[in-house]
Order: structure tokens, then C-alpha cells, then sequence
């Protein structure tokens, strides 16, 4: 019995002391990983709108003032470079937890990168790293990984992925080890710098398809959300490719997008109306985004700025209100059950406030 007892100590504390290691050596970067660690700790039942796609959707997609502005409770679950394979099981997962009412989906990596959708591989820690383990983490490594061993050998179990990273950690790495509450934290990222881009510019009328993988998982996503009574916005947050990138680039993500205009048309010819496309680069005067001056972008791989986010985010309010109406997406403001919006608000208020920005 002694030895029972201390076999079954020894165990308990093996496992203590490795969720802790665990906890405190996790990558915590907001490129998806803090995105997804917050979503466990968010009021149950409280994000009406789920926001999936690549990393254009927490730079671009201002949580804050969607709900200062139109009371809509939002969530950006999005990571680098997300693949529409990633975004279907973080639907599945957010819907563990959420009864989110309206899916806005960015479209951008599955027009932006094809045969050799190698940033896929590269950026997998983000998408990964802040899941819990679960059947359905299991069936994303399953679809990520395309049967690469070495894939499975470095992700799985996670803690292999940055079981290293002694020498970097920092306070960040602590606090949110100890129980940080995260229920404030909505996934949007802002930014804080200018650079000046061209406007985006549809050259062509071809379609091309997708990835056929890439095409199933849009499927997918599209049943999902028809059998759990959710409406379905397919969208690119607005940006621009760089000059080098417009060369080769631009015009194959174009007959893409022009692919999905038909084919979600298709959809509502054939009676599934719950699905639209926003093809946004048709109407930019609608948005206001500036890319010449500067005012909007933040980066060279054309991410929107703190700016650049309130004017898209404003237009998104507007058309999801205009959409779906008040019985899908109520106005919560003043309601005490989302005030962890009100904090929301303030945290990012306050990072403005810090950066020296100009708001314009």
C-alpha cells in the first residue's frame, strides 16, 4: 500500500511539475497562439460573431469598436498564414465553448498560395500551439501535417515544439503561466506603423480554383455552418501585395477570388443562401482604406494599421448589421454579462495611448 501511495504521488507530481513547465515554456506570440489560449478563458456564450482567417483578420479586425460602435461581441481566432483546413477545426473548437450566430471567413491564404504552400509548414506553431489537446487538435495535426512524419515527430506532443526555449523566456511567459485571466483579450492585434503601398487593382476576369484540399475544407466549412444554423461571410480583409509579390502573384489571387464569386453564387442559385462573398476589392471606395499615403498600412506584407482597422471594422460593422440584423447579432452594450468588452476597450485604448499614434 506504502508503495502504491508513492507510486501514485510520484505521479501527481510528475504531472504538476510538467503543466508547468509546460504553462510557462508555451510560445506566446499573438500571431494565433494567445488567440487561441484566450478563447478558454472568454465568458460562455458571450462571442456572437467568430472572425477565422490569416493574420489580416487580427490586425485588420478592430474588436473593440465593433462592439463600441454596434454592441456586436466579435472574436478574431486567427493565425498566421491560416489554411481553410485550420480554420474549419478552430470553428469546430470555438463552438465547444461559443454559440457564435455569424462566421466571417478570410479567404486570403487559400487564394494566396498554391502548390507549394510551404508558409503553411512554417507557421504551424501558431495554429497549434494554443489548442488543447483534444480529438479535434488531433484531427488538425491530421490534416496539417499531409502524412510528414517529421511533422508529427516535432509537433506532437506539443510541449516538443518549444520544450527549448530556457533562454527566452520573459515575464509575458510567467504571468499568463499563473492563471493571467485572458477573458478581456478579443484576438485583435493593432499596429502601430505607416507605409505607403499601391491601390489593389483587378487585372483579371480569369477563375482558377484553389487548392483542391483547400476546396474540400471551404466545403466543409460551408456544411458545418448550414447544420449548426450559422451565417456564413466570406470576406478578405483588405491589403495590398507588394510590388515584387504584384509581379507574379496578383493576378493568380485574383482568378481566385474570381472562382469563389462564382462558385458562392452558384450556392445561392441552388437555394444555400447562407453563405455570401464580399468581394471588397470591387467596391474599395465603400471601405475608405488610403494606400498610397501611408495613413492605413502598417507593413510591407500590406497589413492594415490601428487606422487602417477602424475604417474596415466600421464598414464590417455596418454590413453585418445591415446583413444578419439585431435577432442574430443584438446590440450588448450595457448588458454586464460582456463586460469583459468594456475591458477589451480600455486595453486597447490604452496601447494607443502608449504607442504615440497618430488616429487618423
Amino acid at each position: 500500500m506504502k508503495r502504491l501511495i508513492a507510486c501514485l504521488l510520484g505521479v501527481i507530481i510528475f504531472i504538476s511539475c510538467f503543466n508547468i513547465a509546460d504553462n510557462i515554456l508555451r510560445t506566446k506570440t499573438e500571431a494565433g497562439v494567445t488567440q487561441m489560449r484566450a478563447l478558454y478563458d472568454q465568458p460562455k456564450n458571450t462571442i456572437d460573431v467568430v472572425f477565422l482567417g490569416s493574420s489580416h483578420v487580427h490586425c485588420g479586425i478592430n474588436t473593440a469598436k465593433l462592439f463600441e460602435d454596434y454592441g456586436i461581441a466579435g472574436y478574431d481566432l486567427s493565425s498566421a498564414e491560416q489554411s481553410l483546413w485550420v480554420s474549419y477545426h478552430y470553428l469546430k473548437e470555438i463552438c465547444k465553448y461559443q454559440k457564435p450566430k455569424v462566421v466571417v471567413l478570410d479567404f486570403f491564404s487559400a487564394a494566396a498560395f498554391m502548390e507549394d504552400y510551404k508558409y503553411h509548414y512554417e507557421f504551424l506553431s501558431d495554429s497549434l500551439f494554443g489548442m488543447r489537446l483534444s480529438a479535434n487538435k488531433l484531427q488538425l495535426m491530421a490534416a496539417a501535417f499531409d502524412n510528414k512524419q517529421e511533422l508529427w515527430n516535432m509537433y506532437f506532443p506539443s510541449f516538443f515544439g518549444y520544450h527549448d526555449r530556457y533562454n527566452n523566456l520573459d515575464k509575458k511567459d510567467f504571468d499568463e503561466a499563473f492563471g493571467k485571466d485572458l477573458s478581456s483579450y478579443k484576438g485583435f492585434v493593432p499596429h502601430f506603423h505607416n507605409v505607403e503601398m499601391t491601390d489593389p487593382v483587378i487585372e483579371t476576369d480569369e477563375c482558377k480554383p484553389p487548392l483542391q484540399k483547400s476546396e474540400k475544407y471551404l466545403d466543409k466549412i460551408i456544411e458545418y455552418t448550414k447544420q449548426n444554423d450559422m451565417k456564413l461571410y466570406i470576406t478578405m480583409v483588405p491589403y495590398v501585395l507588394n510590388q515584387e509579390q504584384q509581379q507574379g502573384m496578383k493576378q493568380e489571387e485574383t482568378a481566385r477570388y474570381n472562382w469563389l464569386e462564382k462558385y458562392v453564387d452558384e450556392l445561392n442559385q441552388n437555394g444555400d443562401d447562407h453563405v455570401c462573398f464580399d468581394y471588397v476589392f470591387k467596391h474599395p471606395d465603400d471601405i475608405g482604406i488610403d494606400y498610397t499615403s501611408g495613413r492605413d498600412i502598417s507593413d510591407g506584407n500590406s497589413h492594415l494599421n490601428y487606422n487602417g482597422s477602424n475604417r474596415y471594422s466600421a464598414y464590417l460593422g455596418n454590413t453585418l448589421r445591415n446583413l444578419y440584423g439585431s435577432e442574430l447579432l443584438p446590440d450588448h452594450r450595457g448588458d454586464s454579462a460582456y463586460d469583459s468588452y468594456l475591458r477589451h476597450i480600455k486595453n486597447i485604448e490604452e496601447q494607443v495611448r502608449n504607442a504615440e499614434f497618430e488616429v487618423r
